[in-house]
């Protein structure tokens, strides 16, 4: 069973997810048939929410596959306006499984769930704008440790 996580940026404004759901579909679509099976995901804003929307929007379409979510810690929504927590309730109970890789934040919690995520994937689909900041560092981590890594 092959499996693949998402890194991406917190912060995308609307035109970005407008040309970035086209080319996400296509690499989904890519993974999908190459065998992947699980995808996981984050939990946080920006593009782990998109991508996780997208994929429980797929999964109607390709009932085998599952999404995981790899929350960083228990309380991640905790500072969420109301919509956003909306929408992570619905993710976090839509998806078929979730990991808790710390029950209380701490400095690093974000760094062990992007490594945990990469550990058990076998490849990632990564947008990363610039060269520096948690996603940059998650796709370098991935391609050190020679996984597969698909940049948007």
């Amino acid at each position: 069973m092959l499996s693949c996580c998402f890194t991406g940026h917190r912060a995308i404004t609307m035109a970005e997810q407008k040309q970035l759901l086209p080319v996400l579909d296509e690499k989904v679509l890519h993974a999908i048939n190459q065998g992947v099976t699980v995808f996981r995901n984050g939990g946080a804003l920006g593009f782990d929410t998109l991508s996780a929307l997208h994929i429980l929007g797929i999964k109607k379409k390709y009932p085998n596959i599952k999404l995981l979510i790899d929350a960083p810690h228990r309380r991640q929504s905790a500072r969420y306006n109301d919509a956003d927590k909306e929408i992570y309730d619905y993710i976090l109970r839509c998806a078929d499984g979730v990991t808790y890789v710390s029950e209380y934040y701490t400095k690093d919690c974000m760094q062990r769930r992007n490594r945990y995520m990469v550990d058990h994937s076998d490849m990632v689909i990564a947008y990363v704008r610039t060269p520096r900041g948690g996603s940059y560092y998650t796709a370098c981590y991935a391609e050190s440790v020679d996984k597969t890594v698909i940049y948007l």
